[in-house]
């Protein structure tokens, strides 16, 4: 790619290819600067004469933009489903600005044309905001922190937030300009490795393992004939109790088939028979007790009119499998969690369309209640496992047709939805199947197609990946425990809280770093461990105003931008749910190299 600029007498102007890409006005009261790294890469500085306490550094596209993003809050300015969330770039005709902890890179904006594309952001506080003038984009980097004219919160959306800063003389941000579709890759690369560090790690692997374990067996509940891991803890106002709605599910929140899958291994590993027990108890009442009327499998047993989802079952198919396995090395006969798993995708092929596409719930006779939603690609998981456990054409082909369908999907959006089963708009969860479907179908086959496809999706599940140390007030819930949002991942663009739901797919980044030989992967794949490590309860932890938390146990949600409800913002969720311990567990077991995840092999890519 070529990469000019030329001044004139009023303005900056930047050419990608000979083409007109960007203009940056001159202004009467400051001097502006460019540096050039890596060829398509731009320092930019703006230095004024006099100590100044607010700024904002203006960038014009030359070109329409086709697709804008600003990363983990605004894609394409949010067109998909019906959840309070940022819609649009403006209100009343005021453009949206957005704080520095609410982007996951700090100040990001990106625009993309037929041509060129092109990204914005900020190496320190400055906030974003981005508008679109005559179909071309307008990029903003403003001083002090502003949220303007309004910001989210789960229950509402609040007056704006203007903060301070210490007057000074200099302001910097940062350009990138591509000739394809990819500024955003290239910020994304450019800014993590500015801000890559060695991460210090509280807990031992060992320790982790140890006291999840602990809390997956707090978690168990044997009620009648019922066995199964309660969804998890949450404060009365006198004691942490056990949910009573909505507490049985097999993936998803609840993680009941993966919990179990663990408590195998705990077995295997420290001849625990304790864990044995638990684990094959809950396995065998899922595969054959939780189960509709019409004899479906379910993946919430409560309430009775709950649906069946792709999430659900897709996890649910691919834990099962791994249980047959495991349950025949540690010398136990468990033909039916096979059987259960080949139902699954047996039911997954009866309801395969034309076009390759699934659909993404079920009521419980199996009737098909939702069609649309990219969380249908979970499906795909199973279905991989069953072609390379049983060697059967049709699982391959089921496989390869609802990958192709959900990819192009994904492809042409350039996001997906309804992952997250409790919202309907555009989320990180719903493109995890994506990446780790790519990477099984690469495996497979061995078409390098699929990795370059699932390199795609694990660029997009980067820009739900926080890339800078957010300093919060020492007063705060998160300024008290210290915690650091580097590595984190965002929920949806309604969910504005960083939680641990990435650690699903820590190996799958570590596989693609191998397979691309490209580090980046696998010290993001890390930074996701080191994030996930904070906040486990030892048995003594307090967060607010609540008691000591079971051992082992974690919030769901982070609150690290102004979000949650009633005002509540830097603060924590107190909710104790199964999910990440189960996750933790999965990472634990599948990543053999605990040496890795105790960070004692960093130097890799520092």
């Amino acid at each position: 790619m070529k990469l000019e600029m030329k001044e004139t007498a009023t303005e900056f102007l930047f050419f990608v290819n000979n083409e007109p890409a960007a203009r940056i006005k001159k202004q009467t009261d400051r001097f502006d600067s460019f540096v050039f790294h890596e060829g398509d890469v731009v320092e930019w500085t703006c230095k004024t004469a006099k100590e100044t306490d607010h700024m904002c550094m203006e960038l014009e596209d030359c070109f329409e933009a086709k697709h804008i993003v600003v990363p983990a809050v605004s894609y394409d300015q949010n067109p998909w489903g019906k959840d309070h969330e940022y819609k649009g770039l403006e209100k009343d005709g005021i453009p949206y600005s957005f704080a520095y902890h609410r982007t996951a890179v700090p100040g990001a904006t990106v625009s993309k044309g037929n041509r060129v594309s092109l990204a914005v952001c900020s190496s320190d506080t400055a906030s974003g905001s981005m508008f679109i003038q005559n179909k071309k984009a307008v990029h903003r980097l403003i001083w002090p922190e502003t949220e303007s004219p309004q910001y989210l919160m789960a229950d509402c959306f609040m007056p704006e937030y203007i903060g301070k800063i210490n007057p000074r003389c200099e302001f910097k941000g940062w350009i990138f300009f591509s000739d394809q579709c990819d500024a955003d890759e290239k910020m994304m690369l450019y800014i993590w490795k500015q801000n890559i560090k060695r991460l210090h790690l509280k807990q031992s692997a060992q320790t982790i393992w140890n006291w999840s374990v602990e809390y997956a067996k707090k978690l168990y509940t044997h009620d009648g004939e019922i066995h199964a891991f309660n969804i998890g803890f949450r404060w009365d106002g006198n004691e942490w109790v056990k949910r009573e709605e909505m507490k049985y599910e097999i993936g998803w929140c609840g993680q009941n088939a993966s919990l179990a899958v663990s408590l195998l291994y705990d077995y295997q590993m420290n001849g625990n028979k304790d864990s044995l027990k638990k684990g094959l108890a809950v396995l065998d009442w899922w595969t054959q007790k939780a189960r509709s009327k019409e004899g479906l499998l379910l993946t919430r047993y409560d309430p009775e009119d709950s649906l069946i989802d792709a999430c659900n079952l897709g996890t649910a198919g691919c834990q099962l499998i791994e249980a047959y396995e495991q349950c025949e090395r540690i010398g136990v006969r468990r033909t039916q969690y096979l059987t259960a798993a080949l139902e699954i995708c047996d039911f997954a092929m009866a309801h395969q369309r034309l076009d390759g596409g699934i659909a993404m719930s079920w009521n419980r006779d199996g009737s098909v209640h939702t069609l649309e939603g990219t969380a249908g690609a979970f499906l795909i998981l199973p279905l991989v496992k069953a072609f390379e456990k049983t060697h059967k054409e049709k699982y391959n082909i089921a496989a390869v047709r609802a990958y192709s369908y959900y990819f192009r999907e994904f492809k042409n959006c350039g996001y997906g939805t309804s992952g997250a089963l409790d919202t309907c708009c555009i989320d990180k969860e719903s493109v995890i199947p994506l990446l780790k479907g790519g990477i099984m179908l690469y495996e497979a086959t061995g078409f390098e197609r699929y990795l370059k496809m699932a390199q795609k999706a694990a660029w997009y599940l980067s820009t739900w990946q926080w890339h800078q140390s957010v300093v919060y007030p020492s007063d705060s819930i998160l300024g008290k425990m210290g915690y650091d949002t580097f590595g984190g991942t965002a929920v949806s663009t309604s969910h504005h809280h960083i939680d641990p739901f990435a650690l699903c797919y820590v190996e799958d980044l570590k596989k693609l770093a191998i397979f691309t030989k490209n580090t980046q992967w696998e010290s993001r794949a890390f930074a996701i461990w080191y994030n996930a490590s904070q906040g486990i309860s030892d048995g003594t932890l307090m967060i607010g105003e609540t008691g000591v938390r079971p051992r082992g146990s974690c919030d769901e949600g982070i609150l690290h931008t102004r979000w949650g409800n009633n005002g509540n913002y830097f603060g924590v969720s107190q909710w104790l749910v199964a999910w990440p311990c189960a996750f933790r567990l999965e990472v634990l077991r599948k990543l053999d190299n605990w040496n890795w995840l105790n960070g004692e092999e960093q130097e890799a890519w520092l």
